[in-house]
């Protein structure tokens, strides 16, 4: 055989071995990203608050179920959330959390009420010279109303009523958005925001509560106003004696 031929033979055979190999080569198929929303409604399931910072953060060895104390499927769901909406659910909790941080840090809110999962937290602020606010434990809607507001994505103009030494706040929420951040200011005719009291949570875990207001003037006007700074939603509020 021929220089010529061995050539042209060797090359015919290195194009058939390049072809098995290609042939025979397995590519892994990308794993796909579940939907986000499905992925933040398990990580949501986690989410706990830190009683000294005030601030959300994701407690991966929280039981969500009784039958977690004994095989951890909640744990496993957990795990199987993509690392691209982790990041981008902690890029939406670090956002709340900047104000939760600021305004606990501050020293200006009365109180500061958390809705999660698991838990309806309240975290005393440093100012309760106006009035306090306290867990009522269960709903409570008796007596009569003597203030309504309702609170979206405006700033609500404060309204007045009589006011006495204990009353009950009774407050409802709504969003569209995964977090939510509502602020209600307490006050008088000389500083409508003598008490603050702000109220966040989680839009899938938002329920109807009651807390009892103590005002530390007693019996006289008082003005409720409120806004919304983080997101898509309507806060409920009334105000009965």
């Amino acid at each position: 055989m021929n220089k010529p031929l061995i050539f042209v033979t060797l090359l015919s055979l290195g194009f058939s071995l390049s072809s098995c190999r290609d042939d025979n080569t397995v590519f892994n198929e990308p794993t796909p990203i579940r939907a986000y929303e499905t992925d933040a409604l398990i990580l949501s399931q986690f989410v706990d608050v830190d009683n000294v910072s005030g601030r959300f953060f994701i407690n991966p060895d929280k039981k969500i179920n009784a039958s977690d104390y004994i095989v951890n499927r909640s744990r496993e769901e957990l795990m199987e959330v993509s690392s691209f909406n982790r990041e981008r659910f902690i890029g939406e909790m670090e956002e709340i959390n900047g104000l939760l941080y600021s305004i606990k840090r501050s020293g200006i809110a009365t109180a500061m009420i958390y809705s999660t999962a698991t838990s309806n937290t309240i975290i005393q602020g440093g100012n309760t010279e106006f009035i306090e606010i306290e867990n009522c434990g269960i709903s409570s809607r008796g007596g009569s109303n003597v203030a309504n507001l309702t609170v979206d994505s405006r700033r609500c103009e404060p309204t007045s009523f009589y006011s006495q030494e204990e009353m009950t706040l009774n407050v409802s929420a709504s969003s569209k958005s995964l977090f939510y951040y509502y602020q209600l200011s307490f006050g008088d005719t000389s500083n409508p925001d003598k008490g603050i009291v702000v109220f966040s949570g989680i839009r899938n875990h938002i329920e109807n509560n009651s807390y009892r207001i103590i005002s530390k003037f007693g019996n006289g006007w008082m003005s409720i106003g409120g806004e919304n700074l983080i997101g898509d939603g309507m806060l409920s509020v009334s105000v009965s004696r």
